[in-house]
């Protein structure tokens, strides 16, 4: 499953500023005067820089999913929430998964759009214009339906619908250009064939397009 990180153009080039459930976070909250909640997510920033040197960089979808949120609210600024198809979250064992993408300066998406690994929905900004914050991507991963910009608070609950993003991409980043389908459709010089049963589509080779499809359809 093609699996890749919200910076392009590879792992290097993203730097994890606070983590999952980071320990120094509750404690950040209270030096600005906020009650000491847990972090759901990470924050994110292109390797190399600092301040709001990386504010504008594109932010790209991890998996094929369906943009269900594309919009702006107070001190989150710009969201785009995905939901990733049944058959990719089965892929990791999961029941369901989203994928939240916040603060973004812009977007570049609409609600319904279908996205694959590595296709732009914004780019790193600074939340809400009239409180901003340094610069970064704030990204999440629920497994549970949650508002785009819910805010779980504690531990306990973060720990029920959400996963820890980074170790999630750090075990499964897979830049191969494999896409999995539970059912796709061929179309030949004269005939359609409707593939029922997992299929993979691999666009590794230029010019070429590789199918490897279940056994029993041939």
């Amino acid at each position: 499953m093609r699996c890749v990180w919200p910076l392009p153009p590879d792992e290097k080039a993203n730097r994890i500023d606070a983590k999952f459930l980071d320990p120094q976070y509750p404690e950040w909250r209270r030096r600005m005067g906020l009650p000491p909640d847990e972090h759901p997510g990470v924050d994110i920033n292109l390797t190399g820089t600092s301040g709001n040197a990386d504010e504008g960089y594109p932010v790209v979808a991890i998996l094929p999913g369906h943009v269900v949120h594309a919009k702006s609210h107070r001190v989150w600024g710009n969201i785009v929430l995905i939901q990733h198809p049944p058959h990719v979250a089965e892929h990791f064992g999961l029941a369901q998964l989203w994928s939240q993408y916040a603060h973004l300066k812009f977007v570049s998406v609409k609600e319904g759009d279908y996205l694959l690994p590595g296709e732009p929905v914004g780019s790193i900004g600074r939340g809400d214009p009239s409180r901003p914050f340094l610069a970064h991507l704030h990204f999440e991963l629920r497994i549970a339906n949650l508002p785009a910009d819910h805010w779980p608070r504690t531990k306990q609950a973060i720990l029920s619908s959400y996963l820890d993003p980074e170790s999630f991409l750090r075990k499964h980043a897979d830049y191969s250009r494999r896409y999995f389908y539970p059912m796709s459709t061929i179309f030949g010089p004269s005939k359609r064939i409707n593939l029922y049963g997992e299929s993979v589509a691999n666009l590794d080779l230029p010019g070429t397009l590789r199918v490897r499809v279940p056994n029993d359809i041939l």
